[in-house]
């Protein structure tokens, strides 16, 4: 059996040694995930006297700072934001009409998108809301007509 020498000044790592080495490098990318996954901001929950137009920049707020509660608060479609969600974030935001169809207020604004599914693209998009028993604005469905 031929021996493999290493340079002068080397040791050899131990099993043991080479196994809590790979276990702190994953710890510390545990870590780094659980911490560029936090929360970024806190984003009030608008109340019953906020319009739309305030609820939607709440909303688009939330979601941007990963305020999820406040997020999934606003947002009555199904599925919830988690601390793992990698959601559209929204930028350079100016709120539009807002249409009325069936008693329910249609949100338009123009905005670029980054990341999410990327099926958005740049440009005008919107959300539809209804009031719920709550007495609050919560979204109900997203896009153009």
């Amino acid at each position: 059996m031929t021996q493999t020498r290493l340079p002068a000044g080397t040791r050899r790592r131990s099993p043991r040694r080479v196994w809590v080495e790979l276990a702190a490098g994953a710890g510390a990318l545990v870590v780094g995930a659980f911490i560029w996954s936090a929360p970024r901001g806190d984003v009030a929950t608008p109340g019953p006297e906020a319009t739309p137009e305030q609820v939607v920049r709440a909303y688009i707020d939330a979601v941007n700072a990963r305020d999820f509660e406040t997020a999934n608060t606003i947002d009555a479609r199904p599925g919830d934001l988690g601390r793992f969600s990698r959601p559209m974030k929204t930028h350079d935001v100016e709120m539009g009409q807002t249409l009325t169809e069936n008693g329910r207020p249609h949100v338009l604004f123009t905005a670029d998108f980054d990341g999410g599914d990327g099926t958005v693209e740049d440009g005008v998009w919107g959300y539809y809301l209804e009031r719920g028993r709550d007495g609050l604005w919560h979204i109900i469905d997203a896009g153009v007509a």
